[in-house]
C-alpha cells in the first residue's frame, strides 16, 4: 500500500506543475490510440459479420459438380443426412442482355423452384412478382437498366437470335455481385435457354462451420469419382485472409500509437528520476531495497498503464454506442448490406487491445525504474 501512495504521489503530484502535465498527455496518448482502434475494429466487425451472415444465408455451404445423374443420385441420398438442412440441383450459364444500345454479360442461375412453383430458397429475397414467368433480376441490376416488363438477350450459342423473356420479379440478397449481375430462373427455363451451362448440387448444412467433416463424409461416401466438391470456407479464402489482415493492421496500428506514446511516458520517468534523487537517497537511507524503489518507479508506468487503457475502453464503446444510436455514417447500399454504419463488438479483441496497450507502456516503464533502484545513497544524497 505504502508503494502505491508514493507512486502516486510522485505520479501526480511533482515538484514542478509540467510534470503532472506530461503524465497527462502520456496517458492521453493511450486513450486515443486504445479509442480509435476499438472503434476501427468494431467497424470492421460488423462488415465482415453482415458479409458473412449473407454468404451463408443465400449461397451454398457445399457445392458438387458432377453428372446429372451421380448428382440426382447424391441428391436423395444426402437429403436423409442428419447434418444436411437442404440439397437441390442448381444450373448456371450466361446470357448477352440487350439493354438499349448496350450489351450487357449476365449470369444466369437456375434455381429447383419445386413443383408448385414456390420459388425455393429464392422466396424470403423476393421484392416484387410480375409474372408466372421469366427471369428474375436483382433491384440494382433493374435500376440501373430501368427494367419494366421483359429482357432482351442473346443466349450463350455460337448462332446469335435476339430473344425475349418477361421480367418475372425483382429480388435482393444484399451481395453486390449478385444484385448487379445475376438473373434467376426456374431450372427447366434455364436448361432451355443454352445447351452450354454447368449443373451443380448445392448443400446447406445445419452447422456451416462444421462443412469441411461433412465434405470428407461426402468423398467416403461416394468412392467413385467423377465429381468434385467445394465448400464456402475454400470458395472465400481471399476474403477470410482480407479479414486476418485487416484485424492484424488495427492491433499493428494500436502497438504503433501505443509505441509513441511509451516514448513520452519513458522520457516522463527518466525526468521523475531525476527529480526524486534526493528522496530515493533518503528512502534508502531509511533501509527502501533496490528492489523496491524500482517498484515504485515501475507503478507509475502501470498506473499510466490502466489508466490510458480503461479511459481508452470507455471512449471507444462509448463512441460505438452513439454511432449504434444516431446514425450519422452512411454507406452505399449497393456495396454493402446495409445504409447504417454496422458495430459489432467482439470481447476477445478488448482484451487483445488491453494487453497489447498495457505491455508496451509496463516495459517502457522498466529502464527509468531501474535505473532508479540501481541510485547509490552517498551520490543520490549529494545530488542538487
Amino acid at each position: 500500500m505504502m508503494n502505491f501512495l508514493l507512486a502516486h504521489r510522485y505520479l501526480f503530484r511533482g515538484k514542478a506543475k509540467h510534470i503532472s502535465f506530461i503524465s497527462i498527455v502520456s496517458a492521453l496518448g493511450i486513450v486515443i490510440g486504445v479509442a480509435a482502434v476499438i472503434v476501427a475494429l468494431s467497424i470492421v466487425n460488423g462488415i465482415d459479420g453482415g458479409l458473412m451472415e449473407r454468404i451463408m444465408r443465400f449461397k451454398p455451404h457445399l457445392v458438387i459438380e458432377g453428372p446429372e445423374n451421380k448428382l440426382r443420385a447424391m441428391q436423395n441420398e444426402l437429403l436423409q443426412w442428419d447434418e444436411v438442412d437442404s440439397a437441390y440441383l442448381s444450373l448456371q450459364t450466361q446470357v448477352f442482355a440487350k439493354m438499349g444500345t448496350t450489351i450487357v454479360p449476365l449470369a444466369v442461375k437456375g434455381m429447383e423452384f419445386g413443383a408448385n412453383n414456390n420459388r425455393g430458397d429464392l422466396t424470403p429475397y423476393v421484392l416484387a412478382e410480375k409474372n408466372k414467368s421469366g427471369f428474375y433480376a436483382g433491384r440494382s441490376l433493374a435500376r440501373r437498366w430501368q427494367l419494366k416488363d421483359e429482357i432482351e438477350f442473346y443466349p450463350l450459342e455460337k448462332k446469335l437470335e435476339l430473344l425475349k423473356k418477361p421480367l418475372r420479379g425483382i429480388f435482393s440478397v444484399g451481395l453486390y455481385d449478385v444484385d448487379n449481375y445475376f438473373l434467376i430462373t426456374d431450372i427447366e427455363e434455364a436448361k432451355a435457354l443454352s445447351t452450354n451451362y454447368q449443373l451443380t448440387l448445392e448443400i446447406k448444412i445445419n452447422d456451416p462451420y462444421a462443412v469441411p467433416q461433412v465434405k470428407d463424409k461426402i468423398l467416403q461416401y461416394f468412392p467413385v469419382g467423377g465429381f468434385y466438391a467445394s465448400t464456402w470456407i475454400e470458395t472465400n479464402q481471399a476474403l477470410f485472409a482480407t479479414l486476418k489482415l485487416e484485424k492484424f493492421a488495427m492491433l499493428l496500428i494500436l502497438g504503433l500509437i501505443v509505441l509513441i506514446s511509451s516514448f513520452n511516458i519513458f522520457a516522463m520517468l527518466t525526468v521523475k528520476v531525476v527529480e526524486k534523487t534526493k528522496d530515493i537517497g533518503i528512502m534508502k537511507a531509511l533501509g527502501f531495497t533496490s528492489r523496491r524503489v524500482t517498484w515504485i518507479f515501475a507503478l507509475q508506468g502501470v498506473m499510466i498503464a490502466f489508466i490510458g487503457t480503461g479511459a481508452g475502453m470507455v471512449l471507444g464503446l462509448g463512441i460505438c454506442k452513439f454511432l449504434k444510436t444516431y446514425p450519422v455514417v452512411k454507406l452505399p447500399q449497393e456495396v454493402f448490406f446495409t445504409e447504417n454504419l454496422p458495430i459489432v463488438i467482439e470481447w476477445k479483441d478488448l482484451a487483445a487491445i488491453a494487453a497489447v496497450a498495457i505491455t508496451i507502456t509496463v516495459i517502457a516503464s522498466i529502464f527509468p525504474a531501474r535505473r532508479a533502484g540501481k541510485m547509490e545513497v552517498c551520490e543520490a544524497l549529494r545530488y542538487e
